[in-house]
Order: C-alpha cells, then structure tokens, then sequence
C-alpha cells in the first residue's frame, strides 16, 4: 500500500465517523502524527499500520465524543452519526473495516459480550434510522 492511499482510507474512516471534513483531517492527521511518531523508523504503508492508525483514529475520537451530525449528508451517513459514539465505532469496526471485534479494539471497560451487544444495538438503530430516513424522503417525492 503506497503512503497516498494509507492517508486517504485514514482520512475515510475518520469521515465516517465525524461527518465533518475539517475534524475528520485533524483527528487524521493527529493518528497518523502519533503513530508516526511511536514507530518512528518502521512507518511503512501497511494494512498493520493502516490498523495501527485506526485504533489511535478511535482512540481519539472516543475521547472527545461530540456529535458531528451534518444536515447535508445523506443516507447511511447521516444515520450512522445519529448513533451513540462507541455503537458508530463498533459498526465501523466491524462492519465497514471488516476486522473482528477481539482485533485490538480499542474499548477500555467493555466485555467481547458488552461490545457485541452495543454491535447489535447499533445495526438495528442504523438500520431504523435508514429506514426512517428513506421514508421521509419518499414522503416529500410524492409531495
């Protein structure tokens, strides 16, 4: 994996989880500075790294849990930020990156049963909100 893309699929996952292009940049660049920093010479464009940096994406992220709801987003995205902070970094986890929930995931005090729990409440306000979503805009089609 070359450094350009390394950057872009960071930058894409902290989007998905902030829905604001500024935020999603800083808290990037500030995961990737870090983790830079710690390995120092071994920074290399890996899918290791690429998940080294994830963990420290979410790791920030989670400290600083703010809504980032944008009205103009659309779909999924705008569902997947209407859910609680650790359920939107579960499912991203899981769901989008495609790592298993026991992969380092970075959740101080949760259980592999909490976690799963907080996965499964999550799809299924995602999957409500979607719909809710979906419906309101058939809505104002037919008006």
């Amino acid at each position: 994996m070359e450094m350009e893309l390394l950057f872009k699929k960071v930058y894409t996952v902290a989007f998905r989880l902030t829905g604001k292009e500024e935020i999603a940049e800083r808290i990037s660049i500030s995961a990737i500075t870090k983790t830079y920093k710690e390995l120092n010479e071994e920074f290399k464009a890996t899918e290791n790294i690429f998940q080294v940096i994830v963990l420290e994406l979410v790791k920030v992220f989670l400290n600083k849990p703010m809504t980032y709801g944008d009205d103009n987003l659309k779909g999924i995205q705008k569902s997947l930020l209407k859910l609680k902070p650790i359920n939107r970094v579960i499912i991203i986890w899981k769901d989008v990156l495609g790592y298993k929930l026991l992969d380092n995931m970075p959740i101080a005090n949760y259980s592999y049963e909490e976690m799963r729990k907080a996965l499964n409440i999550g799809r299924k306000e995602l999957y409500d909100y979607y719909k809710l979503e979906n419906s309101v805009e058939m809505q104002k089609d037919a008006d």
